[in-house]
């Protein structure tokens, strides 16, 4: 969380480089993580340097027609990261103030960092550009933990949300029985699909 020249230019060069990629395979989000905390500076420093990075690199983002979208993780995984909770990105992405620096609410890292899930996606609704989707424990496909994703689905399609819900997750079984168990999981959550794995047949 350094704000000094050498930062920014490394950070701009990223976007671009990262904007490449982003363009072979038809990608406008891009998943932006705050990385470790400084341990030597506080918080609030850090957080005013994120703001004023992000400033510049979303200016950036805007050009090579890319979303910044910051996502925090949670802290059992990941000791040591600075941007660990969704009011903290919320904070961050309003500040900035830009279209294309906005939040990725990641219901799996937020279930064991914090929980509250529903309460937290209606405070930060206005910077949420993308949501990641897994079940807890074990990171798995929904339905197979302790999360409802169907009423977050609902609660999401309710409020008009057309964009990104993107599928960060692994079978709960192993084989063809996983795999089957990931395809069904999704249309048990989502209506507008088959309901079961022999209709899509």
């Amino acid at each position: 969380m350094l704000n000094n020249k050498d930062e920014r230019a490394r950070l701009i060069e990223e976007v671009r480089s990262t904007a490449k990629i982003a363009r072979r395979v038809g990608a406008t989000h891009v998943t932006t993580l705050s990385g470790t905390a400084h341990p030597d500076l506080p918080r609030d420093y850090q957080t005013a340097n994120m703001i004023e990075n992000l400033k510049w690199v979303g200016d950036v983002a805007a050009e090579e027609g890319l979303v910044l979208a910051l996502e925090p993780i949670n802290h059992k995984g990941w000791p040591g990261t600075f941007m660990t909770e969704v009011a903290h990105a919320y904070q961050i992405s309003k500040a900035v103030g830009l279209p294309s620096v906005k939040v990725l609410y990641d219901f799996w890292h937020q279930q064991i960092h914090a929980g509250d899930l529903l309460d937290n996606l209606e405070l930060a609704w206005d910077e949420i550009a993308y949501f990641q989707v897994a079940d807890n424990p074990g990171r798995v496909e929904p339905g197979a933990g302790e999360i409802n994703y169907k009423t977050i689905l609902r609660r999401i399609a309710e409020k008009g949300f057309d964009g990104i819900i993107g599928m960060e997750f692994g079978p709960s079984k192993p084989g063809l029985e996983g795999e089957q168990s990931m395809l069904q999981a999704m249309r048990d959550i989502d209506p507008r699909l088959p309901r079961t794995v022999k209709e899509a047949a």
